[in-house]
C-alpha cells in the first residue's frame, strides 16, 4: 500500500508546507517562520527557532449544490510561533501574520497544488501569546479554506 496516492488531506497539508516552508529572510520575508515547518507539530522547546504547521480543523459540505456530491468544504489552521522578547511582541505578530499571508497569496503558490484542489483562500487570524511574558515567543493561527476532492 505505499504507493498509494495520499488523501487529498494530506495532498493539501502537503502542498501548504511546500509552500510556507519558503519563508525566509533570505527568500524576502520578514521572519525565518518557515525553518519550523513539519506536518507533526511537537511541543516546542525555547531553543527553537520556529514552529510552522498546517492542521485540517474541520470538513463540511460546499455550499455549491455543485461540489456537494465530489467535493469537501476543508478549514485548514497554520500555526506559527517564533522567538520574540517583550519589547517586540507586535511587530514579530505582524511580521509572522504578513509573512504566511504573502506566502499564501504569491502567484508561485498555485503550483503547489494538485489538481482538484482549491487554492486555499484566507478566512482570519488569531494572535497566540504565550502566558507569561518571558516565554520568549509569540505566534499565529491563520485559518484557511479550500475545496478538495472527497476521494
Amino acid at each position: 500500500m505505499s504507493d498509494s496516492v495520499p488523501s487529498p488531506r494530506r495532498q493539501l497539508l502537503m502542498a501548504m508546507g511546500k509552500t510556507l516552508q519558503l519563508i525566509s529572510i533570505e527568500n524576502g520575508y520578514l521572519t525565518n517562520a518557515g525553518v519550523g515547518w513539519t506536518l507533526e507539530p511537537k511541543p516546542g522547546d525555547q531553543d527553537t527557532q520556529a514552529v510552522l504547521t498546517a492542521l485540517i480543523e474541520k470538513q463540511q459540505r460546499p455550499e455549491s449544490p455543485s461540489k456537494a456530491s465530489t467535493h469537501r468544504l476543508t478549514t485548514i489552521s497554520v500555526i506559527a510561533k517564533v522567538p520574540a522578547d517583550t519589547d517586540g511582541y507586535q511587530q514579530v505578530l505582524d511580521d509572522l501574520a504578513t509573512d504566511i499571508e504573502a506566502a499564501m497569496d504569491s502567484r508561485e503558490v498555485a503550483r503547489n497544488f494538485p489538481d482538484g484542489i482549491q487554492v486555499p483562500v484566507y478566512v482570519g487570524m488569531e494572535p497566540l501569546m504565550p502566558e507569561k511574558a518571558s516565554a520568549g515567543w509569540v505566534g499565529v493561527l491563520i485559518t484557511y479554506q479550500s475545496h478538495i476532492p472527497k476521494k
